[in-house]
Formats: structure tokens, sequence, C-alpha cells
């Protein structure tokens, strides 16, 4: 049993071919874990570079007559016919100068071989395959990994149930791998004509719409050729055409001269090679694509974090302006109340101090703690709206990475993803934990009571303070000189009517100091309390910021630090496929060039 006979170049192309798929299977090995179906197959196509044989593989569904089609190709009942499927096994037919008609195991219970002088030269290898509507899983296992192997495909449908959603799936995969594709419609016979060229007419219109295939296609009947057959095989042509297989032989027959099979079988590899490098390229796109926000932020979280707090301090700042107009009004009615209670009137009488209360908080401070409410409020709400999109952002992008580094364990070793992964599921369990955080009103109730209980002491505070100083005038103080004083003062505007014009000018500077010092005393109070109010929103923005930035150092960084492991990993697999690519390429021009001879 011959196969292909090498010349010249021709078999050093072979083996840069050879070390192509090898060194292909490896990245795909890297890209996809050890055990990905595509390494196999780009080792198993180097394997049958190595070997040297051009495969004709014929695909279809159960039932649909391809080993009737192989035989009547070979113009021999060579195959076992049946309608039922006997046996799981690729029938493999090599090209041999006598015919083999007792088939050895080449893998036992796996493939059959058997061995003709009519499958159209030496080095070209029929192959049956399984059925694929078939209902063992086995049957279709075999099936697609002989697929991928082929250097043409002989897609069989049958004419009464033109294009199955299986076939359709198959057809799909063998235009993925970049395979030259032939479709026969077979069992012609059983249709009259006008149904033939509708029925072509049909599938031409199927692969062409949804599969975007425009292959040759050709209608026939298998079981009339193989009636008809007259022993010439292959590339024998008939003059009644039986069954109409002369225009597949001839078909057949012009490829085969056109491109010798030896050129053939390099070309299908390489366009095998070129469908493994887009599909993997186009699979490492997408991975980057997932990484690079995250590897972004990575790379700039500081960033990030500074604009997250400069958020804060625009809203904080519109707060504290709010704030400001608040405590100016409060100034402005103190000093009026200040004006209204120090009057010459009041000190010929004495004021309750509860009632003095009763009637600053009415007139003063009035609707000021509603006001601060809520500012405060709105405050708080916008901290902890901006603090939840930032931990949901966090949660999300922690999520992705967590399923894309769970589909890609071999991006590290066993141990490095262990931990690795451990870090994020910490990661991933504090940012919830921070998001839940959100779920009440403490931030907002904390600042709240802190408000109002600041208010409520400024307000007893400095009424208490007022009813000091107007208890040293009305001389309700401690006695003594204070009271003495204070008496005199009085006096001075009671009845001393002689000393009215002097006395009065001392009363008015004295009137005019106490207001001055109660105005004062105001306004050092409310300033004070208005300083708290900022810190204590200006503290509640440092926790938000410095909560961000201790999850961002502490936490944040050994998770991202492996994006740019898996960053940089991608990236060197990338270059690697469109370096094999280039290869492909360059080895392409040489089988073109190269001219090669077939001997029997």
């Amino acid at each position: 049993m011959a196969n292909i006979v090498l010349e010249g170049p021709i078999a050093s192309v072979r083996e840069r071919e050879v070390r192509l798929l090898s060194d292909l299977a490896g990245t795909v090995s890297e890209i996809s874990g050890s055990e990905a179906e595509d390494k196999k197959r780009l080792q198993q196509n180097a394997i049958d570079l190595q070997d040297m044989f051009f495969l004709v593989v014929v695909v279809g569904e159960f039932n649909a007559g391809k080993s009737t089609f192989v035989n009547a190709l070979l113009g021999d009942e060579l195959l076992p016919m049946g309608i039922t499927p006997t046996t799981d096994a690729i029938e493999l037919v090599r090209w041999s100068s006598k015919p083999g008609k007792e088939p050895q195991w080449r893998e036992p219970g796996i493939v059959r071989e058997w061995s003709h002088p009519n499958t159209g030269g030496p080095g070209v290898v029929i192959v049956d395959t399984p059925g694929t509507g078939s209902v063992f899983r086995k049957h279709e296992t075999i099936a697609k990994n002989f697929l991928s192997r082929s250097d043409l495909v002989i897609f069989l449908i049958s004419a009464k149930r033109a294009l199955a959603e299986t076939e359709r799936l198959y057809l799909e995969l063998a235009r993925d791998y970049g395979k030259k594709i032939v479709v026969i419609i077979n069992q012609a016979d059983l249709l009259e004509k006008r149904e033939q060229k509708e029925v072509q007419a049909f599938v031409q219109q199927q692969l062409r719409e949804l599969l975007d295939l425009r292959p040759d296609i050709f209608m026939i009947s298998a079981k009339q050729a193989l009636r008809g057959r007259t022993g010439g095989g292959l590339f024998s042509s008939t003059a009644n055409n039986p069954g109409e297989m002369n225009a597949v032989r001839d078909y057949l027959k012009t490829t085969f001269q056109r491109v010798p099979p030896a050129k053939q079988k390099l070309l299908a590899q390489l366009d095998f090679a070129d469908s493994m490098v887009r599909k993997y390229l186009d699979h490492l796109d997408k991975s980057l694509g997932l990484i690079s926000s995250d590897t972004a932020l990575a790379q700039s979280l500081r960033q990030e974090l500074e604009q997250q707090a400069g958020t804060l301090n625009d809203q904080l700042n519109t707060s504290k302006r709010e704030l400001d107009t608040v405590f100016l009004e409060l100034k402005a009615r103190g000093r009026a109340f200040i004006r209204e209670t120090l009057t010459i009137q009041n000190a010929t009488q004495a004021m309750d101090r509860d009632e003095m209360r009763d009637k600053f908080e009415k007139q003063v401070v009035g609707n000021a703690m509603e006001q601060i409410t809520r500012i405060s409020e709105d405050y708080v709400n916008a901290v902890v709206d901006n603090s939840r999109r930032y931990w949901r952002s966090i949660l999300d992008r922690l999520t992705k990475l967590e399923s894309m580094m769970d589909k890609d364990v071999s991006a590290v070793d066993a141990t490095g993803y262990a931990e690795q992964r451990a870090a994020l599921q910490e990661a991933i369990a504090i940012a919830d934990a921070e998001l839940k955080s959100y779920t009440n009103d403490s931030l907002a109730e904390n600042l709240r009571n802190t408000f109002r209980t600041n208010l409520v002491g400024f307000s007893a505070g400095f009424t208490f303070a007022l009813g000091g100083i107007i208890a040293v005038v009305l001389g309700l103080a401690a006695p003594g000189a204070v009271t003495a004083a204070t008496g005199a003062i009085v006096a001075t505007f009671v009845v001393g009517p002689v000393l009215l014009l002097g006395g009065g000018a001392a009363a008015v500077l004295y009137w005019r100091k106490i207001k001055r010092d109660a105005t004062s005393e105001l306004e050092r109070r409310l300033d004070a309390l208005q300083a708290s109010y900022h810190q204590s929103m200006l503290d509640l923005t440092n926790r938000e910021r410095n909560r961000m930035l201790q999850y961002g150092q502490q936490i944040l960084s050994p998770v991202f630090s492996q994006l740019t492991v898996l960053s940089d990993r991608y990236k060197a697999q990338k270059t690697a496929l469109e370096t094999y690519g280039e290869q492909a390429k360059d080895l392409r021009r040489e089988v073109n060039a190269i001219q090669i001879v077939v001997e029997g």
C-alpha cells in the first residue's frame, strides 16, 4: 500500500508543516487546557502529514447511502451495506495495486482498513464515517474526529430529507475547520425530475443563507450507479452514466489533476491550521477584552479613588454652602433677638429664663433644625449612593474576574491559582459586606443625632449665657458690687433727672457693650457649631475615602496583580498565534510553487 511519494523541497515543506501543527497544538493546549480536543486534532493531523496520505472523508446522516456511494466510486461492492448501523467503526479504504476484501483492524474497534486500486491514486484514502444521525453517541464522536483530519469532505444528503439539523451542524463544523466541501444529494431515484431540481435548489439556498457556503452540488443515485458499474473506479466515467455518477467522477478527476493529492494534502492542513489560528485569536481577543477594564483599574486604582473622592468633595462643598446659608440666617435672627431682648424696658423687669429660651428657640432657631437635617440627609444620601456605585462596580469586576479565572485554571500553577482564587473570594465577600452596610440609614441617623444634640446644646447654652447677662443688668446676679453697680445704672435711667444727660450717656455705652458682648457670644457659639458641622461631614467623607483606599491597597492589589499576569500571558499567546499564521502563509506560497510527482 503506497503513500504519496515526495520529491525535492516538498519533503522539507511537509516537515515544517508538521512542526507548525505541533507548535500550534502546544499553544492551543496552553489556551484551552492540556485535554483540549483541538490540541488532539492538531496532533493527529501532524501524524497524518507524516504518513502523507490524502483523506477523502464521506460524511452524512445514517442511512443516507454513504457505503453504497463509496462502493459506487470504487466500482466494487467492497464495504458492507445495510439499513442498520451494524458497527461503529470507521471504514478506511487505502490505495493498493490489488483489492483487499478482508479488512484489517488498524485500531481495534475503531478503524477498519480495506485496500483497493480505485481510490484515485497512491496515497488517496476514502473514509466512510458512521452516520451523523446515529442513535449511538460514539458514532458521532468518531465522525467529528475524522472530519477534522479530512483533506476533502464529501457530504452526502438524502434527497428525501434534505439538510436535517444534524447535517447543518456538521457542515458548519467542516466550514469552520476550513475544509473543502463537495455536497452530494443521493437517492435521486426516489424523486421525479421536477422534484430533483426543487430539492437541489432548496439545498443550495439553505447552504448559502444559513452557512454562507457555496460548494459544488451533485444530484445522484448511488444505488443505480453501483448496479450499472463497469469496474472502472473513481475516475472512470461510463457511457450510460448510471445514477448520474459521471459528473462526480469527472469533478474528482479534474480536482486531482489540477492540484495533485500531495499539494492538496499540504494545502488542506494549512487551511485547518488557519482555522485554528482564527478561532483562538478570537478567543484571546475576547479574553483580553474581559480583563482590559480590570487591568486599567489595577493600574490606576489610586487615580480612580481620587476621582471618587473628588465627587464626594463636590457634594461636601455644596452641602457646606447650604449649611453656611442656614447659619447666616441664624446669626441674623440672633442679632435681632438680642436687640429685642436687651432693652431699657426689659431692664426694669425680670425675665424668666425658660420663657426666654422658648422665645429664643422660636425666633432664632426656628426651622433651622429641619433645614440642617435635610442638608445632612441629602449629603449622606449622596455619599451612600456614590459608595454603593463604587462597591457595585468592584463586585461586578471581581465577579467577572472570578468567572474568567474559573475558565482559565491553567493561567497559574495549582498552588498559585488556589491562592489567587482565595484572595479573590475574600475580596468579593468584603465588597459584598461593604455594599450591604449601606442598606440602612445609620449614617444619616448618626449625623442627624449629632446635629440635633449640638443645636439643642447651642440653644440651651446661649440662652443660659444671655440670661446671665440680663441678670447682671437687672441686678439678679450674685449680691455685691455688681448688683450695686447695676442698681446705680438702673437708678440713672429711672430717678436721676439731674444726672440724666451724663448718666444716660454712660448707660447707652454700657448697653451697647452688653449687646456687643452678647452678639459676639452668639456668633462665637454659632461659628463653633458651624465648624463642628463642617468637621462632622468632612469626617464622614474621609471615612468613606479611607475605606475605599484601604480596600484598594490591602485587598484588591493582590487580586489585580493576577490580571497583569493573565494579560501578559494572553498577549504572548496572541503573538505566537499571529506568528503561526504568518508561517502558514509562507508555507502556502512555497507549496503552490513546488512541482511534485505522483507514483504508483
